[in-house]
This record gives structure tokens, sequence and C-alpha cells, in this order.
């Protein structure tokens, strides 16, 4: 009984750290984008750990932190640029 719990925790984290490790090593979010959260609340992904993103809330002026393995489903959403113009959120100053 207590090596069948044992190999159902071992299980889940070795889960949680590749989901972790696929997000971190991943393209489609990097440090400083800004996504919103279920299409409404918009942040600022301020650091991608192995097991953890932090977030900047821009609502609240708080951060958040959410484990990896939880991000995908969070919706997170992403704005694109349109014709080839840049993100008004990634202009840069010059």
């Amino acid at each position: 009984m207590v090596a069948a719990i044992f190999a159902l925790t071992f299980k889940n984290t070795i889960q949680r750290i590749v989901e972790g490790i696929m997000f971190f090593f991943g393209g489609d979010f990097k440090v400083d984008d800004i996504v919103y959260i279920g299409g409404t609340k918009k942040v600022r992904i301020t650091r991608k750990g192995l097991t953890k993103t932090t977030f900047y809330v821009y609502d609240t002026k708080r951060k958040l932190i959410i484990r990896n393995d939880k991000l995908p489903h969070l919706m997170l959403e992403k704005t694109l640029p349109q014709n080839g113009e840049a993100n008004e959120d990634y202009k840069k100053t010059t």
C-alpha cells in the first residue's frame, strides 16, 4: 500500500517537472511578454522558472505566481502583430 502511494506521488512529481520544463524551454511565451489570462486579465511575464512562472498583474499592481503545470488550464492569450506591424506592447523607443 505504501509503495503504491509512493509510486503515484513520484509519478505526479515527475509529470509536473516535465510540464514545467516544456513551458520553460518552449518558445510560445517569453519573459516580458504581455498576455491575457482568460482573455480579460492583462499580465506581464516577469520570470519563468522550471516549476513556476511569475506574472505582474496590471489591474492590481501585484505579482502572481503560478505553477507551470497549471498554466495550460488558464487559457493564456498573447496578441500578435497585424500585417507585419510591430505589436504596440513591444514598440521600442529609439
